[in-house]
């Protein structure tokens, strides 16, 4: 009797056990199934906004050596995404997300309205957030980190430029020189104010010194413009002495 009841308190622990390794199995593979989930929907989230972000660098000419830097990360997290859902329509749309962000080439003059300047402004600052991201997943070193995001910065500043130079060179070619002018004073604006150094700076003020000589009324005008001046008071002291 005693040992059919150890026999059947065994039998119970045994299946209680059973139980819980099942449970613990079921679980298990429940909380690793959420994690991956949400772990694609961020590497989704997350690779989508940083090819954009490619894209816009590579449009604006950016440094080749930060847009190979954000695209080796790109490949990180596509490789995770691989690892993860290999036969997935997801790991397809990324992967050919990434071969059209791959193919885009500089375009000069390629962000001459707000929209563009507006949408060139987002990328460049996530992409100053995306090399903070690297240094702290050890894929950038500080320093290098650091380097790229004043060069970011810089190349902000030059997106805005070129926009306010191509649009001063597309008054003054229709000879609107006051339009023209406005446009080239915002960006020396710009550019005195930008916190680089000043050789850094340098070509640009020479540029937009010699377009502002081209947007200037020329000596001859002015003088034109004086003596019609002149005449016109000539004129008026004219009628009031006749008056």
């Amino acid at each position: 009797m005693l040992q059919d009841n150890l026999i059947f308190l065994f039998s119970l622990i045994a299946i209680g056990l059973i139980a819980l390794l099942v449970n613990n199995f079921f679980s298990t593979r429940e909380q690793q199934q959420e994690y991956r989930s949400k772990r694609l929907r961020e590497l989704n989230q997350k690779s989508g906004e940083a090819l954009e972000t490619l894209a816009v660098l590579k449009e604006a000419n950016c440094r080749s050596e930060i847009s190979d830097a954000l695209s080796g990360y790109i490949v990180s997290m596509i490789e995770e995404i691989s690892t993860l859902a290999p036969d997935s329509d997801l790991l397809q749309d990324i992967s050919a997300q990434k071969e059209s962000a791959d193919r885009v080439i500089a375009v000069p003059g390629g962000f001459n309205n707000d929209r563009a300047l507006k949408k060139a402004q987002i990328h460049i600052q996530y992409a100053e957030k995306l090399c903070i991201e690297m240094a702290q997943l050890g894929k950038l070193s500080v320093s290098r980190a650091k380097q790229f995001q004043h060069d970011l910065y810089w190349l902000h500043v030059c997106v805005f430029v070129d926009a306010h130079i191509n649009q001063g060179n597309y008054y003054l070619d229709r000879d609107d020189k006051l339009i023209a002018m406005s446009h080239y004073k915002h960006a020396k604006a710009m550019i005195a104010r930008a916190n680089v150094p000043q050789k850094q700076k340098q070509d640009y003020i020479d540029k937009i010194r010699e377009l502002l000589n081209k947007a200037r009324p020329s000596s001859a005008m002015a003088t034109g413009n004086l003596a019609a001046s002149l005449d016109q008071l000539t004129q008026k002291e004219g009628k009031e002495e006749h008056n």
